[in-house]
């Protein structure tokens, strides 16, 4: 019998999710489950080592927290494998990984037992000799601006879909008043400058309000692809923002450069880690992947 480690985020997204239903759910195809409330202790750090299978029911944000306690702890080089039911707002890292948030509970675990594994890499964010890792992107610009925008936003009375549609909104409207600013890009050897109002360094398609930014990026090829807007191109990016908003076809010839180390040189010191804001100490910093971290059942 698998021991599975049940890390939950009991506050994730806007739908009912108890503990009971989530144990019961995996129990029923024959895991031992030990389930931990992120949100209520810290005793989980202690036992990811003791299971098979690491389950995290939650959001995005769920999910990069647990990675990160992994990679502290030196575990994140042993191809970790994990399982995810997704129960937040965006559900990024599931979208990526093809796993439908609308089916049951049930029907999720069920999944699991084809032993059907997907390959992921991870992106290592270096400076002033500190490292942290993302998952889905980290970047300049428009991206920092909405996560800083969105925490003075009241949400708590929207739905899901409702908050990522408020999303792409506030997007639009900071691609407006948008300042570029200058950037100096090494990407694996070679050198790049421009002026952007986006800057972004993805692993994953999609980002923020489920917004896809790199339609090729694969999580599994040993690379990274980093994504700019020009400021020449801010009239075409909001027509095309607008156009998502109303749910109407639309496509975007995105620059892209792809690569597994990158160096980023700015004034700009803002930036975002997932969906984390920061503001660095430096204005240079080095950008890595590490290959085939994590293994995820789907």
């Amino acid at each position: 019998m698998k021991r599975t480690l049940l890390l939950h985020n009991p506050n994730a997204g806007d739908a009912d999710h108890y503990s009971t239903d989530l144990i019961t759910a995996i129990e029923n195809e024959g895991y031992d489950c030990t389930y931990y409330s992120i949100k209520k202790d810290e005793q989980w750090k202690e036992k990811l080592g003791e299971a098979d299978l690491l389950v995290v029911a939650g959001g995005d944000g769920t999910v990069r927290k647990v990675v990160n306690v992994l990679f502290d702890q030196g575990m994140a080089n042993k191809q970790t494998t994990m399982a995810l039911l997704p129960r937040g707002t965006a559900n990024n890292l599931s979208k990526t990984l093809s796993i439908d948030k609308d089916s049951s509970l049930e029907e999720q675990v069920l999944h699991w037992k084809r032993e059907k594994r997907q390959r992921f890499d991870l992106g290592a964010l270096s400076y002033l000799g500190h490292t942290d890792i993302f998952l889905e992107g980290t970047g300049y610009g428009v991206f920092p601006a909405l996560i800083q925008t969105m925490e003075n936003v009241a949400v708590d009375h929207l739905g899901a879909e409702e908050q990522l549609q408020l999303a792409l909104e506030k997007l639009a409207q900071l691609m407006q008043t948008a300042t570029a600013e200058e950037y100096h890009m090494e990407v694996d050897g070679k050198t790049h400058q421009g002026r952007y109002l986006l800057l972004e360094i993805l692993n994953i398609p999609f980002i923020g309000p489920n917004l896809q930014l790199a339609p090729g990026a694969q999580i599994d090829d040993g690379y990274l692809d980093l994504v700019t807007i020009h400021e020449s191109e801010r009239d075409a990016f909001i027509t095309h923002l607008h156009k998502i908003i109303r749910q109407e076809k639309t496509t975007f010839d995105f620059q892209t450069l792809r690569g597994k180390s990158f160096t980023i040189q700015s004034a700009n010191k803002n930036i975002h880690l997932d969906d984390q804001y920061l503001t660095l100490p430096t204005d240079s910093l080095t950008i890595t992947l590490q290959q085939h971290v994590l293994d995820f059942l789907v």
